[in-house]
């Protein structure tokens, strides 16, 4: 017992270690804790999202949510969107839930998957079919800020001049005033409303609202109106405000202070002022910007078009090593892209290594769980079948010593001998037992009652030591042919062990007793039991004997 203990714990230990494995690395518990890592640590929530196979997940809830998750997650760790082509069925079965939030964040993110593709009008009719079904105020904001965010960048301008507008309504926020004021104002200027651009930044700048706004903001509000300015005509006003935010901020970054000073060099040269113009760019660290390829182009055009108004001759040989320049930095970029994309396809690889080694990990711990289970199952019932053969030979070798201890009884403890009592003396005689025992068992008897009470367990059969014919007759001669009448009346419906348990009931014989003359167990007994008052048609748990008296005494009053 102690062995199928064991293997029953280890069967107990390798079935928890799979299901810990299985369970503590599902995919759901993957998809929720990368939710609650999106944003405090997008990096952690994208890597564990890379490990979970949408095709795996086994509810439209868990599809959706993953969809959603992925697509937020890739944008706070700075991928595209491009990849996250499943948005729409997300958007489909969140509007079909009646969930309106992760619905309008959804659709969102697939106008911001539209506008990549280059279909800006896609992206602006989803998110404008959108406004009349939103009741949130968070919600409704977010959705206009999608629209003026996608209209001034498709170069949608009046759409922009009116989404900034209504964002600029709905706000008292002074960094906000400025952001969508710079936008609204922006929108016209590249309508080519210069005067009506340079206005709208006036408007603002008179509320005072500048005094109260974060001075970064500020800062690019102004360098924003004077871009406008110079647009307007106004270029020595332009050159003014940045001269003098040049002078007032003094924390700006290398990239920022470039780009101030080329619009400074541009402001000048609009304005007449040539020679402080080219001052300026010559100030320029040109070789250093050309990480920043905008400003490294603005510095070549301004500085050719001086020199052209000056010589009235185009700068060539700058224009070529401009070009060159800039075919360099798109061939780095194009040679950065692909090795991105080589790391990408290798991550991808390394990923479904992963999963194939996890796929082995968790067959080979299935396969060692069923065969220990197997085996330890079929240990199990082996030594259940061994300890029930040893209980029902105990109970058997009990019973054969009870039926000896009766038949040596002494005359004088006897009433009349039954027929019962004398067919067991018969019986016992005839097994070879009564007189081995015709004294006082001892241990060594006992031991050979417990041999012949299990005969049939090693192969060998009880009816060879009992004459089952010769039993038949003495029933027949004790009770008015009770086995001849049995086999008339129904031939061939008992099989041999029923017609034995019948007789012996019949004689008075008990279920223990009938279990060692037939070499049954008393649950086989009471099966067989079962299965005649079936072919006797005897009700529930009617006496069948009583029944079978019964219909022998009615024919022979026939």
């Amino acid at each position: 017992m102690r062995l199928t203990s064991n293997i029953i714990r280890i069967a107990m230990f390798t079935v928890m270690a799979t299901f810990i494995i299985s369970c503590g690395d599902s995919p759901k518990t993957k998809i929720e804790t990368a939710e609650r890592l999106l944003n405090a640590h997008p990096d952690s929530a994208y890597m564990l999202l890379r490990e979970v196979d949408y095709n795996n997940l086994d509810s439209d809830s868990l599809k959706a949510k993953y969809i959603l998750t992925k697509a937020i997650t890739n944008l706070r760790v700075g991928r595209s969107l491009i990849t996250d082509t499943l948005l729409t069925d997300a958007a489909a079965y969140y509007l079909s839930k009646g969930d309106t939030t992760n619905w309008v964040i959804a659709s969102q993110l697939l106008s911001g998957y539209d506008f990549i593709k280059g279909d800006p009008e896609t992206a602006m009719d989803r998110l404008e079919r959108m406004l009349p079904l939103i009741k949130n105020r968070e919600l409704l904001w977010d959705t206009h800020m999608n629209l003026t965010e996608i209209s001034l960048n498709g170069q949608m301008y009046p759409e922009a001049y009116t989404y900034s507008d209504w964002l600029l309504n709905h706000t008292n926020l002074p960094d906000q005033i400025l952001k969508f004021g710079a936008v609204k104002g922006a929108s016209k200027y590249m309508q080519g409303d210069f005067d009506r651009a340079a206005a709208i930044f006036d408007s603002i700048i008179a509320t005072g609202i500048t005094d109260r706004a974060t001075p970064g903001i500020v800062s690019q509000f102004y360098c924003d109106y004077a871009e406008i300015l110079d647009g307007a005509g106004r270029p020595a006003e332009a050159a003014e405000i940045v001269g003098r935010l040049n002078e007032e901020d003094g924390q700006v970054n290398d990239v920022e202070k470039v780009s101030r000073m080329v619009s400074l060099a541009q402001f000048y040269a609009n304005s007449g002022n040539i020679k402080k113009a080219e001052t300026m760019l010559d100030s320029i660290n040109h070789d250093a910007t050309r990480s920043v390829i905008e400003a490294y182009l603005s510095i070549g055009m301004l500085k050719a078009a001086i020199q052209f108004k000056e010589t009235g001759r185009f700068p060539s040989e700058m224009m070529r090593k401009i070009t060159k320049d800039v075919h360099r930095s798109y061939t780095i970029s194009q040679y950065d892209r692909q090795t991105a994309l080589e790391s990408v396809i290798e991550l991808n690889e390394d990923n479904y290594d992963l999963k194939l080694q996890k796929q082995r990990l968790w067959l080979s711990l299935s396969i060692i769980t069923l065969i220990v289970l197997i085996g330890g199952g079929a240990v199990y019932m082996a030594l259940n079948r061994r300890k029930q053969r040893l209980a029902d030979a105990e109970e058997r070798a009990e019973t054969l010593a009870k039926m000896i201890e009766d038949v040596q009884k002494p005359d004088n403890q006897k009433s009349r001998p039954s027929d019962s009592d004398m067919l067991k003396a018969a019986l016992l005689r005839q097994l070879g037992i009564f007189k081995t025992f015709a004294g006082t068992p001892t241990q060594q008897s006992r031991d050979a009652l417990k041999r012949i009470s299990n005969v049939g367990n090693n192969g060998e059969s009880v009816e060879s030591l009992v004459d089952w014919p010769d039993f038949y007759s003495m029933i027949d001669s004790l009770y008015d042919g009770f086995h001849s009448r049995l086999t008339e009346r129904w031939p061939g419906t008992f099989n041999d062990k029923e017609q034995q348990i019948i007789v012996l009931l019949k004689a008075g014989f008990s279920t223990k007793e009938i279990s060692v003359l037939t070499e049954q167990s008393s649950a086989t007994i009471y099966v067989r039991k079962t299965s005649i008052r079936k072919k006797l048609q005897t009700p529930g748990d009617g006496d069948f004997i009583a029944q079978l008296d019964t219909l022998f005494s009615s024919d022979e009053a026939r």
